[in-house]
């Protein structure tokens, strides 16, 4: 299932305290924190867990939006080709995409 989610943010502050809140999830902020605190333009991530693999993306995209996406593998057969080749949007297993549109950084 593919959800899209749009969120206004003022600054990149802000985007990483909705990271820390909402998602809580110690992994993704090890990725996001590469493009928000780093300044670069992208990140991304392969997590494997005991039951699933993730796959996350973070990247700039346009002047004003940063994009989140996940992939979610609950079986693990796709580790060794997302390992190869970093997933997209035609990829059935995405299960999230946030675009944030941020003022400032």
């Amino acid at each position: 299932m593919h959800k899209r989610l749009f969120k206004k943010f003022k600054n990149y502050e802000e985007v990483n305290k909705f990271f820390q809140e909402e998602i809580k999830d110690e992994k993704s902020l090890e990725i996001i924190s590469k493009v928000i605190l780093e300044d670069e333009d992208s990140s991304f991530g392969l997590v494997e867990e005991d039951s699933r693999i993730r796959f996350i993306k973070f990247y700039r995209s346009g002047s004003c939006e940063l994009c989140y996406e996940e992939y979610v593998d609950e079986t693990k057969t796709k580790l060794e080709s997302w390992k190869q080749k970093a997933p997209d949007f035609r990829d059935n297993s995405l299960r999230l995409e946030i675009i944030f549109e941020v003022r400032e950084k």
